[in-house]
């Protein structure tokens, strides 16, 4: 039975070393009909070249003058797929032999337009330490960007990613919830497994992070019927990230037993240790009460 065609995009800005063992996992699939489209989003180091010397039949390459972010990255993956299906990956990932064939099985039926898979962490079982920064998608609860694959229908009918949720780092969320307004059916499927390469917390993710949970105001205005369609941390559609609220109000027993863990366990950023509690916690609050305010729905 042969397998219907998929383009596989991979956006990349600046991680060299990470795009190869990227790219060579996508060469290395278990699958007979598939194009690697490559999106270099402007890199300064050195990717230009590398891409250069790519000669695989499989490998098409789009090149960005200026850096336009993942957003119009991933669009430009998509307006130059030749396939009727487009999947995406990031280039801090890697892929399993069998990722992509096992994500195209999710599609059993013409109805479904959108599949998703897990995401782990370095491996499987591993738990991570901070300083570590923990990208996962356990039991392929959520339609993260760097494991999916959709319909080109659905981009067509619905447009494509809106670089405004980028400041949240949610423009994956909001065009699946996007799809689903409209009527489109997903399914997930765990067995299609992508390994997220180690990552660390620093300042500029930190503040990234904590803009994250605001999106959900907005999304409660685009969106009322659908925006809890993938059972995000939102408590009754009113208050997100409940656990928060617990956090702040035990302040000062939390500082004291996160103060022990430091000091017990070793080799840890000082100023980020206490960046990703107290001030994560208290920015992620303001963001959230801001565009609750400015969406003008009832959030918190």
């Amino acid at each position: 039975m042969s397998q219907p065609g998929c383009t596989v995009t991979l956006c990349t800005y600046n991680r060299l070393e990470s795009l190869k063992r990227s790219l060579a996992s996508l060469l290395a699939l278990d699958y007979s009909e598939y194009e690697i489209v490559i999106i270099n989003d402007a890199s300064t180091d050195g990717t230009a070249k590398y891409l250069e010397t790519l000669k695989d039949s499989k490998i098409k390459i789009v090149t960005h003058p200026k850096n336009l972010g993942l957003s119009e990255a991933r669009n430009s993956g998509i307006k130059s797929a030749k396939y009727d299906f487009v999947a995406s990956i990031d280039d801090d990932c890697v892929a399993d032999k069998f990722w992509l064939k096992n994500l195209m099985a999710g599609f059993t039926s013409e109805d479904i337009s959108f599949v998703f898979g897990q995401v782990f962490y370095i491996s499987e079982n591993y738990h991570g330490y901070f300083p570590e920064r923990l990208v996962k998608n356990i039991g392929a609860m959520w339609p993260m960007g760097g494991n999916i694959v959709y319909r080109k229908k659905v981009f067509e009918k619905i447009g494509y990613l809106n670089s405004d949720f980028f400041y949240f780092n949610n423009e994956d969320s909001e065009i699946a919830i996007r799809a689903v307004a409209n009527g489109f059916k997903y399914a997930r499927t765990p067995q299609a497994i992508i390994i997220h390469e180690a990552a660390v917390w620093n300042i500029k993710s930190l503040l990234r992070s904590a803009r994250n949970g605001a999106v959900w105001p907005k999304l409660k205005k685009l969106y009322p019927k659908h925006y809890l369609e993938f059972n995000p941390k939102v408590w009754r559609g009113l208050v997100v990230l409940p656990w928060d609220y617990l956090y702040i109000l035990t302040m000062p027993i939390c500082i004291l037993v996160l103060l022990m863990r430091y000091l017990m366990h070793g080799k840890r950023d000082f100023k980020i240790f206490f960046a990703k509690w107290p001030v994560l916690l208290l920015l992620r609050r303001y963001y959230i009460w801001k565009e609750a305010i400015k969406n003008q729905v009832l959030m918190f």
